[in-house]
């Protein structure tokens, strides 16, 4: 089913103004394969040696553990804790250019956002035609 001629004019205009508005994003849509999150494999080599870190220190808590048990739990929650470091590490997402400029959205933070803008025009296009 194609769009109409008023529906394509509106697409345009939502086109034009996320130009405008947000020239990143708008590449990043248009253009995917070029913004990719590459992996670091350095990032991905010291999560994993966490995670193995981290699991060698909960066992080291548990054969501890028969002396004092609070030794015991407090060496395995940072055995937990260092698994966990590792993990977010690897699964971390690389910064954006958007994060490195403190982002688009902290630049227009007293203005309405974009979709807010999008819905108020909607509402007048669709009150307009009635």
């Amino acid at each position: 089913m194609s769009l109409s001629e008023r529906e394509q004019r509106v697409l345009r205009d939502l086109e034009r103004q996320l130009h405008e508005e947000d020239p990143d994003l708008a590449e990043t849509i248009q253009h995917p394969e070029r913004h990719l999150a590459r992996v670091s494999p350095r990032k991905v080599g010291l999560g994993i040696a966490l995670v193995l870190v981290g699991l060698v220190v909960v066992i080291s808590g548990v054969v501890l553990g028969h002396g004092n048990g609070l030794v015991s739990i407090l060496v395995g929650v940072t055995g937990f804790g260092l698994a966990v470091a590792g993990v977010a590490l690897i699964v971390r997402r690389p910064p954006t250019l958007n994060d490195a400029r403190g982002g688009a959205a902290k630049a227009r933070a007293g203005r309405s956002t974009f979709m807010e803008r999008q819905s108020e025009r909607w509402e007048r296009r669709r009150y307009d035609e009635r």
